[in-house]
């Protein structure tokens, strides 16, 4: 039982500790004691609070908005503001983004090579057809009765001719016999 209360008492005083003291409420990220959280300001202090560029455990927690802002303050949030940029940016790898650039130049003159190939093999391909396209038409005039039409047509006639004179033979046997 007696453990049971000491761990009860231990977290109330934990809990109380937590929740007092500037920097530790609300979540570990601090607080702003005296700045209200609808105040047009507070967004922006608490981002640069957030960022590491304003520190307020030197002051207890408190912004102190109304105190004059002096030259060793803003050097010290200047700075820090600085040093948070550049860290940003070394991180950034531009000679590896200037090499992917050199490959990409050698890939498009590569397409354009390509391509310049392709044009021509076309104005190639155009002439062939063009050729093939004489020939058949040369086809077509030196032979107009080769096509379907002009065998059925052929067929027709032959057809006709011999049915003709079929008639003609029966009509000369009928006629003409002694």
């Amino acid at each position: 039982m007696r453990g049971k209360v000491l761990v009860v008492v231990l977290a109330v005083g934990l809990v109380s500790v937590w929740g007092l003291t500037p920097g530790i409420a609300g979540g570990g990220g601090g607080v702003i004691l005296d700045v209200d959280p609808a105040h047009p300001a507070y967004q922006a202090i608490r981002y640069l609070m957030d960022a590491g560029v304003i520190s307020l455990t030197e002051t207890g927690g408190e912004f102190r908005g109304g105190d004059a802002l002096l030259r060793y303050d803003a050097a010290i949030w200047l700075y820090r503001a600085m040093q948070r940029l550049s860290e940003a940016q070394a991180g950034q790898d531009v000679g590896g983004l200037a090499g992917r650039l050199d490959l990409l130049e050698g890939q498009v003159q590569n397409l354009q090579a390509d391509l310049g190939g392709l044009a021509s093999e076309l104005s190639s391909l155009r002439g062939t057809v063009a050729g093939l396209n004489s020939e058949v038409q040369a086809l077509k005039a030196q032979a107009p009765g080769a096509g379907l039409a002009g065998r059925v047509q052929t067929n027709f006639l032959l057809g006709v001719t011999g049915v003709l004179l079929g008639v003609a033979a029966v009509a000369m046997v009928l006629f003409w016999a002694p």
